[in-house]
């Protein structure tokens, strides 16, 4: 996926691609939820289906942070982070433009006549509430008026809910900082909440607890849950290692009223320094509020429940592969080959064919699903057809496993496309007791959308 920094970036100009014919989302989509993801997908899909290309438009810093400066203003996720997100879901461009207060100052009309003056806008996707422009005059109708002259049209989206709950960044926001109700805003973000921050010096009270913690310092715009003691994944660039965060003001050391708030992340059976590194943090589930303990010594055995709540919390991931049983459910089989190994999985969806096909490559080569889950890590793929894209994200996985000695029993894709997977694998470390994949090959290969679901036939290399 390309970025682009402004209307005067060099290469939005030299884009010849987007000459061709452009579909273009507008707004801050801050967190890529769920609601995100299911435009940010149908457009791409759409697009792509018409020879168009797929893009986002969006503004940094935060239209609020010019318009309402006394607002205390927080995000879910950086540019960078919605870059990711949004590259797995199909996503062929983002345009990133500073908000200034000239930019506010533009009516509808001068903006959108902007727009197309750097892409062949063919379609704006917006919903229903959309608004943009001074005053936010340009409302759904305003804009439809304005395509007419500038040779656009506007598609407008249904709200979106899941699970009878409407999907806002506003919601995720609430529920994280007022509740730490971190599994509530997974639901919506379809993932867990994720934060990255600096490894700085602390005091080192942890360390002579027993229990040595990496003190977080996140950017001061980033959202920060509620105090309070969570399991979560922490994350040293893709791998994951399981922990237990506090989140707080050290209750039971410092004055609560005047010490400022910190992020502690204890990583189980971690070794090695972490200070100056960046760590992020998923947060999986909030175990309990802050409290005060009388003593060290209760607050050490209160430690020690938390880390035993928070490895059978982490040990029980999502799995998008549904069958736990992958060597004799029904969702794969072994095909007749000559040399190699060549299956046939099946699945609902794409995100379930993925999973199951690293399922079954991993059941192949003996993984165990009753080893506790010990690890993560994060694989991604990128390719131009969905079977290519199945081959990359195999391939990836063995690749990871071959570096990091690693072996992986559940898959959670957390964004998918025709174009685009971002998954998180879980598993232990280990290698393959008899036979190892070396690759995912071409020979054979098929990946097809039916009236069912999905159907995929790949062979490996072994």
């Amino acid at each position: 996926m390309e970025i682009y920094f402004g209307f005067s970036d060099p290469s939005l100009g030299q884009s010849a691609q987007l000459a061709q014919g452009v579909f273009l989302t507008i707004g801050n989509f801050d967190g890529v939820h769920r609601g995100h993801q299911a435009l940010v997908a149908a457009m791409a899909e759409a697009a792509h289906a018409t020879g168009c290309r797929a893009g986002l438009l969006t503004f940094d810093p935060h239209p609020l942070a010019v318009l309402r400066p006394d607002l205390p203003l927080v995000s879910l996720t950086s540019i960078a982070e919605r870059a990711e997100f949004l590259a797995a879901l199909g996503l062929d461009f983002m345009l990133v433009l500073p908000f200034t207060p000239q930019t506010a100052a533009l009516s509808a009309g001068e903006f959108m006549a902007e727009v197309a003056q750097h892409m062949a806008l063919r379609r704006l996707w917006v919903g229903p509430d959309f608004a943009l422009g001074r005053g936010r005059e340009g409302n759904v109708g305003r804009l439809a008026e304005i395509g007419a002259q500038l040779g656009f049209e506007v598609h407008v989206v249904a709200p979106f809910s899941w699970q009878e709950q409407p999907v806002r960044s506003s919601r995720i926001r609430s529920l994280l900082s007022e509740a730490g109700a971190a599994e509530e805003a997974a639901a919506l973000l379809g993932r867990p909440y994720a934060l990255w921050g600096r490894v700085a010096e602390g005091n080192r009270r942890g360390r002579r607890l027993g229990f040595p913690t990496a003190n977080v310092v996140p950017p001061s715009d980033r959202l920060v849950p509620a105090n309070g003691v969570y399991a979560c994944w922490a994350w040293r660039g893709g791998r994951g290692y399981p922990a237990v965060v506090n989140v707080g003001v050290r209750p039971t050391f410092d004055d609560p009223q005047r010490a400022a708030r910190s992020i502690e992340a204890y990583l189980f059976d971690f070794t090695g320094d972490l200070y100056g590194q960046e760590l992020g943090l998923s947060f999986v589930a909030r175990l309990r509020g802050e409290q005060r303990f009388p003593d060290v010594a209760a607050l050490r055995a209160q430690i020690e429940a938390d880390v035993v709540a928070g490895r059978r919390i982490l040990a029980n991931p999502a799995d998008h592969a549904g069958d736990a049983d992958a060597s004799t459910g029904p969702f794969w089989q072994e095909l007749p080959h000559t040399a190699d190994w060549a299956i046939r999985v099946t699945g609902s969806s794409q995100r379930q064919l993925f999973a199951r096909a690293a399922a079954a490559l991993y059941r192949l080569q003996d993984a165990d699903p009753a080893r506790p889950i010990t690890l993560a890590r994060i694989v991604q793929a990128q390719a131009e057809q969905p079977a290519d894209l199945l081959v990359s994200w195999l391939n990836r996985l063995l690749w990871a496993q071959e570096v990091g000695g690693e072996m992986y029993t559940r898959f959670e894709i957390q964004a998918i496309s025709d174009r685009g997977v971002l998954g998180v694998a879980y598993g232990y470390e280990g290698a393959p007791s008899h036979t190892a994949v070396k690759a995912v090959t071409y020979h054979d290969l098929a990946v097809e959308r039916t009236a069912d679901g999905w159907t995929a036939q790949v062979t490996f290399d072994v």
